[in-house]
Protein backbone atom coordinates (compact mmCIF):
# COMPACT_ATOMS: atom_id res chain seq x y z
CA UNK A 1 0.00 0.00 0.00
CA UNK A 2 1.47 3.44 -0.65
CA UNK A 3 0.34 5.95 1.89
CA UNK A 4 1.19 9.70 1.17
CA UNK A 5 4.48 11.28 2.62
CA UNK A 6 2.49 13.57 4.79
CA UNK A 7 0.66 10.83 6.49
CA UNK A 8 3.58 9.10 7.05
CA UNK A 9 5.61 11.71 7.98
CA UNK A 10 2.97 12.89 10.70
CA UNK A 11 2.78 9.05 11.61
CA UNK A 12 6.89 9.08 12.17
CA UNK A 13 6.95 12.55 13.86
CA UNK A 14 4.34 11.64 16.67
CA UNK A 15 6.99 8.85 17.49
CA UNK A 16 10.22 10.56 17.07
CA UNK A 17 8.00 13.21 19.78
CA UNK A 18 7.46 10.15 22.00
CA UNK A 19 11.11 8.26 21.70
CA UNK A 20 12.55 12.18 22.93
CA UNK A 21 9.76 12.41 25.70
CA UNK A 22 10.69 8.90 27.00
CA UNK A 23 14.62 9.74 26.24
CA UNK A 24 14.41 12.53 28.98
CA UNK A 25 13.10 10.44 31.65
CA UNK A 26 16.28 8.23 31.70
CA UNK A 27 18.33 8.63 34.84
CA UNK A 28 22.07 10.73 34.26
CA UNK A 29 24.81 9.27 35.26
CA UNK A 30 26.87 10.73 38.00
CA UNK A 31 30.24 11.98 37.07
CA UNK A 32 29.61 11.51 33.03
CA UNK A 33 28.56 14.60 30.83
CA UNK A 34 25.89 12.67 29.08
CA UNK A 35 23.97 10.24 30.07
CA UNK A 36 21.87 7.47 28.75
CA UNK A 37 19.48 9.68 27.34
CA UNK A 38 21.99 10.98 24.90
CA UNK A 39 21.46 9.14 21.51
CA UNK A 40 17.77 8.41 22.22
CA UNK A 41 17.22 12.07 22.22
CA UNK A 42 19.98 12.52 19.34
CA UNK A 43 17.54 9.62 17.25
CA UNK A 44 14.64 11.13 18.04
CA UNK A 45 15.59 14.78 17.03
CA UNK A 46 16.56 13.03 13.85
CA UNK A 47 13.34 11.20 13.28
CA UNK A 48 11.57 14.36 13.85
CA UNK A 49 13.83 16.54 11.16
CA UNK A 50 12.97 13.09 8.23
CA UNK A 51 9.30 13.25 9.68
CA UNK A 52 9.24 17.40 8.69
CA UNK A 53 10.82 16.43 5.58
CA UNK A 54 8.77 13.70 4.59
CA UNK A 55 5.76 15.96 5.63
CA UNK A 56 6.76 18.80 3.08
CA UNK A 57 7.18 16.68 0.68
CA UNK A 58 3.63 14.85 0.76
CA UNK A 59 2.38 18.22 1.06
CA UNK A 60 4.77 19.42 -2.48
CA UNK A 61 3.18 16.40 -4.03
CA UNK A 62 -0.60 15.98 -2.93
CA UNK A 63 -2.01 17.07 -6.38
CA UNK A 64 -0.03 13.81 -8.27
CA UNK A 65 -0.11 11.24 -5.25
CA UNK A 66 -2.97 9.42 -4.18
CA UNK A 67 -3.02 9.70 -0.41
CA UNK A 68 -3.36 5.95 -0.64
CA UNK A 69 -2.63 3.32 -3.51
CA UNK A 70 -2.28 -0.38 -4.03
CA UNK A 71 0.73 -1.26 -5.33
CA UNK A 72 0.88 -3.58 -8.53
CA UNK A 73 2.64 -6.30 -6.66
CA UNK A 74 0.26 -7.09 -4.47
CA UNK A 75 -2.51 -8.08 -7.25
CA UNK A 76 0.02 -10.64 -8.12
CA UNK A 77 -0.50 -13.43 -5.98
CA UNK A 78 3.10 -15.25 -6.46
CA UNK A 79 4.13 -11.67 -5.43
CA UNK A 80 2.33 -12.10 -2.12
CA UNK A 81 3.47 -15.71 -1.49
CA UNK A 82 6.87 -14.51 -1.78
CA UNK A 83 6.76 -11.70 0.52
CA UNK A 84 4.66 -13.58 2.61
CA UNK A 85 7.65 -16.25 2.82
CA UNK A 86 10.47 -14.10 4.47
CA UNK A 87 8.36 -13.95 7.87
CA UNK A 88 7.37 -17.96 7.40
CA UNK A 89 11.53 -18.41 6.87
CA UNK A 90 12.19 -16.74 9.99
CA UNK A 91 9.37 -18.59 11.62
CA UNK A 92 10.61 -21.68 10.23
CA UNK A 93 14.32 -20.90 11.88
CA UNK A 94 13.31 -20.33 15.17
CA UNK A 95 11.42 -23.73 15.30
CA UNK A 96 13.62 -25.94 13.71
CA UNK A 97 17.13 -24.46 14.31
CA UNK A 98 17.60 -26.14 17.83
CA UNK A 99 16.43 -29.60 16.50
CA UNK A 100 18.17 -29.66 12.52
CA UNK A 101 21.17 -27.11 13.84
CA UNK A 102 21.97 -24.24 11.97
CA UNK A 103 23.71 -25.13 8.80
CA UNK A 104 20.64 -27.48 8.13
CA UNK A 105 18.54 -25.30 8.99
CA UNK A 106 20.19 -21.49 7.21
CA UNK A 107 21.00 -24.08 4.15
CA UNK A 108 17.45 -25.06 3.30
CA UNK A 109 15.50 -21.75 4.51
CA UNK A 110 18.26 -19.73 1.91
CA UNK A 111 17.75 -23.06 -0.70
CA UNK A 112 13.80 -22.04 -0.33
CA UNK A 113 13.94 -18.46 -0.41
CA UNK A 114 16.24 -18.82 -3.57
CA UNK A 115 14.12 -21.07 -5.93
CA UNK A 116 11.20 -19.11 -4.73
CA UNK A 117 12.60 -15.87 -6.12
CA UNK A 118 13.57 -17.86 -9.20
CA UNK A 119 17.00 -18.29 -8.83
CA UNK A 120 18.26 -21.78 -10.97
CA UNK A 121 19.00 -24.83 -8.82
CA UNK A 122 22.26 -25.27 -9.28
CA UNK A 123 23.40 -21.89 -8.38
CA UNK A 124 20.92 -21.86 -5.32
CA UNK A 125 22.17 -24.88 -3.77
CA UNK A 126 25.55 -23.97 -3.99
CA UNK A 127 24.93 -19.83 -2.68
CA UNK A 128 22.48 -21.84 0.50
CA UNK A 129 24.96 -23.77 1.13
CA UNK A 130 27.91 -21.94 0.80
CA UNK A 131 26.21 -18.95 2.58
CA UNK A 132 25.13 -20.93 5.28
CA UNK A 133 29.07 -22.01 6.20
CA UNK A 134 30.31 -18.36 5.75
CA UNK A 135 27.57 -17.34 7.98
CA UNK A 136 28.02 -19.85 10.39
CA UNK A 137 32.02 -19.24 10.15
CA UNK A 138 31.43 -15.91 11.32
CA UNK A 139 29.10 -16.19 13.95
CA UNK A 140 30.14 -19.05 15.59
CA UNK A 141 34.33 -18.79 14.97
CA UNK A 142 35.02 -15.11 14.82
CA UNK A 143 32.30 -13.68 16.83
CA UNK A 144 31.92 -16.38 19.29
CA UNK A 145 28.28 -16.46 19.12
CA UNK A 146 26.90 -20.06 20.08
CA UNK A 147 24.60 -21.70 17.22
CA UNK A 148 22.94 -24.94 17.48
CA UNK A 149 24.59 -27.98 15.91
CA UNK A 150 21.11 -29.84 15.77
CA UNK A 151 21.45 -32.93 13.84
CA UNK A 152 25.35 -32.16 13.37
CA UNK A 153 26.24 -32.31 17.22
CA UNK A 154 27.88 -35.75 16.61
CA UNK A 155 30.02 -34.27 13.86
CA UNK A 156 30.56 -30.72 15.65
CA UNK A 157 34.29 -29.60 15.63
Amino acid sequence: MKINDALIGLILGIFSILVFLMAQTFPVIPGQNFGASLFPTIIGIGMLLCSLLLIVHGIKNRKTDAPMAMPAWLRNRASVLRFLLIPATLVFYFEAADFLGFLIAASLLLLVLFLAFKVRWPIAIAVAVIGALVIHFMFYSVLMVPLPWGLLEPVAW
